[in-house]
């Protein structure tokens, strides 16, 4: 079975997400920081009268934030109810999304890839600087290596990382 991956950039890394996950791509950035908030979770902002809470990608995965800040966008995700028909046709497994919307901060687009599921290699298990755990697997295209990012995990993180700031 094919999958369709967006690919973005943090720094000089190339990840990539399931499409079925992306909502859109937006632009047009304004965020309200959110009093005592950990560092990963920039804040809010409306969209299209929605309110979506914004992460910094860079900051989750300990990454240094990028300093040209002219190619950021924000991978708006879907929400939970947004991908259930994908689940139920078995297009999606073991995703579980939120019913808010979130927003990653990324670096730069790149492209739309579309791979066989056997084209997705597992994660090294020697990867330093990431939480292996995060990565749902590697995607070879010609001399790039595209990582894989798990979104239900990621967001995992993230909320265990709001309470664990809250609680101290």
């Amino acid at each position: 079975m094919s999958r369709q991956i967006t690919t973005f950039f943090l720094g000089n890394t190339l990840f990539g997400v399931d499409i079925l996950l992306v909502k859109e791509v937006y632009r047009h950035m304004t965020v309200n920081p959110i009093p005592n908030a950990p560092n990963h979770l920039l804040g809010l902002m409306n969209l299209r009268g929605r309110v979506v809470t914004v992460i910094d990608l860079n900051v989750c995965l300990n990454r240094l934030p990028e300093t040209n800040t002219g190619d950021r966008r924000l991978l708006i995700l879907k929400t939970r109810e947004e991908i259930k028909k994908y689940i139920n046709n078995n297009q999606l497994n073991d995703v579980f999304l939120g019913e808010d919307i979130v927003g990653f901060l990324i670096d730069k687009m790149d492209d739309v890839l579309t791979v066989e599921n056997e084209e997705i290699l597992p994660p090294p298990p020697n990867i330093a600087d990431l939480d292996e755990d995060i990565i749902e697997g590697i995607i070879k295209q010609g001399k790039r290596l595209v990582i894989l990012l798990d979104v239900t995990v990621v967001l995992e993180l993230v909320m265990n990382a709001a309470v664990e700031a809250e609680n101290q």
